[in-house]
């Protein structure tokens, strides 16, 4: 039998054995921990010499940047005037320094300035003069946060259809789009977040949102813009809108569009006022029966507030069929 002081001596190498694996763990922990996160590669359109995309070595194109960079890449670029037209790779980020300085110019005017894959993010950046300035792909989820879309040929974002899941949803926020050739935003069937956005003198619409489009639109100022703030198509659609500033557009605050599916347009807590025509339009493209009933049924209006507009407030129902 051991005696006690064999035992003593064997509990004490026991708990002294636990405490070296703790110590490793909380060694090794911290690694683990951060194995996960992002790489980083930086760029600078003053880069020269040496250029392997660390922070003292930046690369001086996002392309050569993208070259390098795999999912959960983060790409950080400084100040200057990048021409360069850039697809960004499934789950890479792009972070601006600062977004009125950090200039993506198309280098082929007739492509998109950036395309946005899967899981992708865009943020702090200004994105000029491309048919598009941002093409977002089918089976695409992705961010634009804090960006100036401005001047490009045709819309300042498009959203290619497809799905209405959240692995599909495209957000966009706090950001400037304004005087692209024809829309602001223009949409297809998507889940869609568009929040504290300023959507300005574009020479057509303000934001199109296609038939079957899932989204929550809040906080935006969209005014200025040649043609309608935003035009909706009502049918399998699910929109809710709140906060909304829509002023000073050439024709509707909002145009409403109709075939007779079922569908929910839910405009609350809006300004929509000053506008060329209607401050609400609502044209049905379709013949169907009970039509009064359907419209009430899935266009509501409520706590908003109109003024200054041409035509009226809310139109009555126009007939146009193709």
């Amino acid at each position: 039998m051991l005696n006690l002081s064999q035992k003593a001596s064997n509990i004490s190498k026991q708990k002294m054995t636990l405490l070296a694996v703790v110590i490793s763990l909380s060694v090794l922990l911290p690694i683990f921990a951060f194995s996960s996160h992002s790489s980083k590669i930086y760029v600078d359109n003053d880069a020269s010499g040496d250029q392997d995309g660390s922070a003292s070595h930046p690369y001086k194109t996002i392309g050569a940047a993208m070259d390098k960079a795999d999912n959960d890449t983060e790409i950080h670029i400084s100040k200057g005037t990048y021409k360069e037209n850039v697809e960004i790779k499934k789950g890479v980020e792009i972070y601006g320094s600062d977004r009125d300085k950090v200039i993506i110019k198309a280098k082929h005017e007739k492509d998109a300035v950036i395309v946005m894959n899967d899981d992708t993010k865009i943020n702090k950046v200004t994105i000029e003069e491309g048919r598009n300035g941002i093409w977002v792909e089918k089976k695409a989820g992705a961010s634009i946060i804090n960006c100036v879309i401005k001047d490009n040929k045709r819309n300042g974002i498009q959203i290619a259809s497809d799905g209405t899941g959240k692995e599909r949803q495209v957000y966009i926020s706090d950001s400037l789009i304004k005087n692209n050739g024809d829309n602001g935003i223009y949409a297809g069937k998507r889940k869609l977040s568009i929040t504290e956005n300023e959507i300005i003198k574009n020479k057509a619409d303000g934001l199109i949102l296609e038939a079957g489009v899932s989204a929550w639109m809040a906080d935006n100022s969209i005014r200025d813009n040649r043609f309608s703030g935003v035009k909706m198509t009502l049918d399998g659609s699910k929109i809710w809108t709140k906060n909304n500033s829509i002023r000073y557009n050439g024709r509707e605050g909002i145009e409403v569009n109709f075939y007779g599916g079922a569908g929910r347009i839910d405009i609350a807590k809006s300004k929509i006022v000053s506008n060329n025509r209607y401050g609400i339009a609502r044209v049905q493209r379709s013949n169907f029966a009970n039509s009064a009933a359907l419209w009430g049924q899935n266009l509501t209006v409520s706590q908003s507030e109109f003024w200054g507009n041409k035509n009226g407030d809310i139109s009555g129902i126009f007939h146009i069929y193709n």
